[in-house]
């Protein structure tokens, strides 16, 4: 369920990776449990060490799934969300239950909760264009940063330049500021605002 929720959200690892890492990381405890079984009287043997070295390598399953864009981080939470599979995997293969089961249903409130509580901002964008022709490249931008265009509306000032007004939904997350200073060094473009 926490990887249909990131699936949902457009996020890289989404249902199929969240099961396979909480089906791996259980396999791994329960093996670690019954090598400490199996080998206790025989050897010294820690049975958190392979569960340890899951963890380890989570690590760099999370890493994967962190972006850096021009309008900030993006993936953080999917990278906590696999972490935090991994974990209740291994409570699961350990035999904790209800341990699993109550920090499975607070993460996927986590996960939830922040739908509900920070929703999405809306603003209108201005953008000042010596060519018409650069709305193309405006929505491309707006596209890949996640930005919803909702409406637009255009105005030829004096034939001198084009005034764009976006009117635009999106996360709170996303630093318009750094979208501003990205879009004022680009080509045809005279100037960017917003309202704050």
């Amino acid at each position: 369920m926490t990887g249909l929720e990131r699936e949902k959200s457009h996020q890289f690892a989404g249902f199929r990776t969240h099961i396979l890492v909480a089906v791996g990381s259980c396999i791994t405890a329960i093996t670690s449990l019954s090598l400490f079984v199996q080998y206790s009287s025989q050897a010294s043997i820690d049975p958190a060490r392979l569960t340890a070295q899951v963890l380890s390598g989570i690590g760099f399953l999370g890493a994967g799934a962190i972006l850096k864009t021009s309008n900030g981080i993006r993936g953080l939470t999917t990278a906590a969300g696999i972490w935090a599979t991994a974990c209740i995997g291994i409570a699961v293969g350990y035999g904790y239950y209800v341990l699993s089961i109550c920090a499975w249903s607070l993460v996927m409130i986590t996960l939830y909760i922040d739908k509900i509580i920070f929703k999405k901002k809306q603003t209108i964008f201005s953008v000042k264009v010596d060519n018409i022709n650069v709305i193309t490249m405006l929505y491309n931008i707006f596209q890949k940063s996640q930005i919803s265009v909702k409406n637009i509306d255009i105005e030829n000032v004096e034939d001198i330049y084009w005034k764009l007004s976006f009117f635009i939904v999106y996360d709170r997350r996303i630093i318009l500021d750094e979208l501003v200073n990205e879009l004022n060094n680009s080509k045809n473009i005279i100037s960017v605002d917003y309202l704050h």
